[in-house]
């Protein structure tokens, strides 16, 4: 059985169908990297929230142990020699 040749517009309608099949299929793709890159700006999110609280409990630590030191100091001054 012999192929018939194709004319030119079953050429076009061919190649256009499979165009718009790798068109949907990109299309998936970049579906699928879109979800995966809000996924990671969410973790992102979270983790720099997580920052800014332990560097609020580092500065907070660091002001009472100041103040701690301070007025340590000043309630026993050093005696001369």
């Amino acid at each position: 059985m012999t192929e018939q040749p194709l004319t030119q517009a079953q050429d076009h309608d061919r190649r256009i169908g499979r165009l718009e099949g790798i068109a949907e299929q990109l299309d998936r793709r970049l579906d699928s990297i879109e979800r995966v890159l809000a996924e990671q700006s969410r973790r992102i999110d979270a983790l720099n929230s997580r920052i800014y609280w332990v560097i609020g409990i580092q500065l907070t630590t660091l002001t009472a142990l100041g103040t701690l030191i301070v007025s340590r100091y000043r309630a026993c001054p050093a005696k001369p020699p």
